[in-house]
């Protein structure tokens, strides 16, 4: 009779355990690698306007009215993306990609000669920033809405101006870290046309240039 017993009470307790890790397994969280990873460039881009292109289509009318020039940039890698000749290139429009993280084209006369993070010294270089993100309609700007909780164009990097960027990261397929790298943008006052392409997809830059553009204006 006791070792029946016995036996009931061991059986029960192995049954009880294995209800416990059952419901352990089943109640975890998985974690989706695929959260911490930007989705891939190459199904994000947005092509620049073409002269060209078919009727239907909006064209940007590009007014060239100096030389071809190189765009150098700092950043290194392997291209993974180029443009096509004759493409314009607007401001926040994507001009090339290395190792599938994008160069922006951004208007501004200041080139972009180091990291714009949080906590980094003030400078020009980021009010330089932070207007395109209120020109991209990243952010709004408190000189226009009158709104203190607004973002304040200015040399200083706030809460607010990190926030813009990682909106604006997503929006072309980089993984959000509030980080603009030195080679992730580049700043020029005007916008340009692709005349040349220096480099081709799957060559490695380590600087320099890699592509050609001619200056202009558009209408």
């Amino acid at each position: 009779m006791k070792q029946t017993l016995t036996t009931i009470i061991v059986l029960l307790l192995a049954a009880a355990c294995t209800v416990v890790i059952v419901i352990g397994i089943s109640g975890t969280p998985k974690k989706n690698v695929g959260d911490e990873i930007a989705e891939p460039l190459s199904s994000r881009i947005v092509g620049a306007s073409r002269v060209d292109g078919p009727t239907e289509d909006k064209v940007t009318e590009f007014i060239s009215d100096g030389p071809s020039q190189r765009l150098t940039n700092s950043t290194t890698g392997t291209i993974t993306w180029l443009p096509r000749p004759g493409d314009v290139v607007e401001f926040g429009t994507v001009l090339y990609a290395v190792d599938h993280r994008p160069v922006v084209l951004m208007k501004g006369s200041l080139p972009m000669h180091r990291e714009i993070a949080y906590k980094l010294a003030d400078g020009p270089d980021v009010a330089q920033l932070e207007r395109n993100l209120v020109n991209f309609g990243f952010v709004l700007d408190e000189a226009v809405t009158g709104d203190p909780t607004d973002l304040t164009v200015d040399h200083h990097v706030t809460p607010l101006t990190v926030s813009a960027i990682r909106t604006w990261q997503l929006s072309i397929g980089m993984t959000a870290t509030g980080i603009v790298r030195q080679g992730d943008v580049i700043f020029r006052p005007e916008p340009v046309q692709i005349s040349a392409l220096n480099v081709a997809v799957g060559g490695s830059v380590d600087g320099g240039s890699v592509l050609s553009v001619s200056l202009g204006s558009q209408r």
